[in-house]
């Protein structure tokens, strides 16, 4: 029986590709949460601005995640506007009566975690689950009085613990398509068929940037 915990996961998801899905459906089968929220960011601070407009970010998503229904779109940091920081979402979306709360966040964006604006309000507004993958570098010592062993630990708690799953690898990566989908290079790897189409009818992602950071 799913849990009343929401996940949130965040990104630009520019474009959302069956990496961010294999991500949140095995944090279904491992956390059985609700459900997982899919938060698009507006202007992401930690990176390059998105290619494609948040409009069309959202459109992805939707087509993306249509035949799962625990997992959907959520449109707050786009219609929010500006810079998209976790604590103000997670602000807004207590104040609207949404917990507990899981942030998904990767081991890498763990590692930086104390970096974040309000980290420690972050963490009393929802808890964190980091997904692992294989070889990926993760601070042990990061939050070691936070930390939980079980999923089923999630729930004595409305926020404030932390969780690391052990997720498998996957090799797509949003920088990665933008420049295959520049060069016409097949995609179907790694993006579905619906998303896709939407990306040659609006023409997204022909002129490919020198400087793509993988992500």
């Amino acid at each position: 029986m799913a849990s009343s915990i929401s996940g949130i996961l965040g990104g630009t998801f520019d474009p959302v590709h069956r990496g961010h899905l294999h991500v949140a459906l095995q944090v279904l089968t491992l956390l059985d949460p609700a459900e997982v929220q899919f938060m698009p960011c507006a202007q992401p601070v930690h990176r390059d601005p998105p290619r494609a407009s948040g409009e069309h970010r959202l459109a992805m998503l939707e087509l993306a995640l249509a035949g799962h229904p625990r997992l959907r779109v959520n449109p707050l940091e786009i219609e929010r506007g500006g810079p998209s920081y976790s604590v103000d979402s997670l602000r807004q979306l207590r104040a609207g009566g949404e917990a507990p709360l899981a942030l998904i966040l990767g081991s890498d964006a763990f590692n930086a975690f104390p970096r974040w604006k309000d980290p420690e309000e972050v963490i009393e507004l929802a808890h964190l689950v980091v997904c692992h993958r294989p070889g990926a570098p993760l601070d042990e010592a990061l939050y070691r009085e936070r930390r939980v062993a079980a999923a089923s630990e999630l729930a004595k708690r409305a926020a404030g613990s932390i969780l690391v799953l052990e997720i498998e690898a996957n090799h797509c990566a949003s920088s990665d398509l933008r420049a295959r989908i520049a060069a016409n290079d097949s995609t179907e790897d790694c993006l579905a068929a619906g998303v896709a189409g939407y990306i040659e009818q609006h023409h997204l992602y022909r002129q490919a940037r020198s400087n793509e950071v993988n992500r």
